[in-house]
């Protein structure tokens, strides 16, 4: 009786261990029904953006489904207004930087993910981080091609990667915490190519309270030329790319 039972037990475990990969992987339909029930009904956010590195810098941000502003402080003041990877109009003399929180969650998260280069035909499960998450458009070992790494119970974004302008961007989320029913990152790295890694933590105001249209209006945007802040203002506008589309 007690072999029987060890020869069951092992059989089990081949079967399962045997599945491929995909077999956890829900399909796209799936897939985007899941992340349309954890962060569909978060409409707008609003959160502020440090960098251990660059005391006193603060970048506060307010975001609705593709459009944002973007508040840089750092004793004076720089504002922008934008709409996905777009500057609409800001108070600098130049290009103004993006966030790497607008690929956080986008708007139509999925048809998003594939236009930017993320294959969803390659779906793999695993461990991301230590944590178990679904991958997508990659192998696991894979660091150059285009993907996004999900947490596979909340469906919370922990990397998206893609390429631009011949340069890899990768960003990782982490430290999450829940905040009006949605899970949220705290932590935020940024790898821009080879040589710009920058790392940010999210302090985070409020969801679901940022729909205004005057926020992101640019006729409601003071224009009157202001000075560029410091590092790592610089740092994002150079090297941080929103993916193309």
């Amino acid at each position: 009786m007690f072999r029987q039972i060890s020869v069951f037990i092992v059989f089990v475990y081949i079967c399962l261990f045997a599945l491929p990969a995909s077999a956890f992987v829900p399909d796209d339909l799936e897939l985007g029904q899941r992340v349309r029930t954890a962060y569909g009904p978060l409409t707008s956010w609003e959160a502020e953006m440090s960098f251990p590195e660059f005391p006193g810098v603060i970048a506060h941000i307010w975001y609705a489904r593709g459009k944002w502003r973007q508040e840089w402080k750092a004793g004076d003041k720089a504002a922008a207004v934008g709409m996905n990877g777009n500057v609409s109009a800001s108070c600098v003399n130049g290009d103004f930087p993006l966030s790497p929180m607008f690929v956080w969650m986008a708007p139509n998260p999925v048809e998003s993910w594939k236009s930017w280069g993320v294959d969803n035909a390659t779906q793999n499960f695993g461990f991301c981080d230590s944590m178990p998450c679904y991958m997508l458009g990659a192998e696991p070992g894979d660091e150059i091609a285009p993907t996004v790494q999900l947490h596979n119970e909340d469906m919370s974004p922990i990397l998206v990667r893609y390429a631009v302008d011949g340069s890899t961007i990768t960003v990782s989320y982490g430290d999450y915490r829940t905040l009006g029913g949605f899970r949220v990152p705290q932590k935020v790295v940024t790898t821009m190519g080879a040589d710009h890694v920058l790392e940010a933590k999210v302090k985070w105001i409020g969801v679901n309270r940022a729909d205004g249209e005057e926020l992101y209006a640019r006729d409601a945007l003071d224009t009157t030329p202001c000075a560029a802040p410091p590092a790592p203002f610089d740092i994002l506008r150079d090297f941080f790319r929103y993916p193309a589309q």
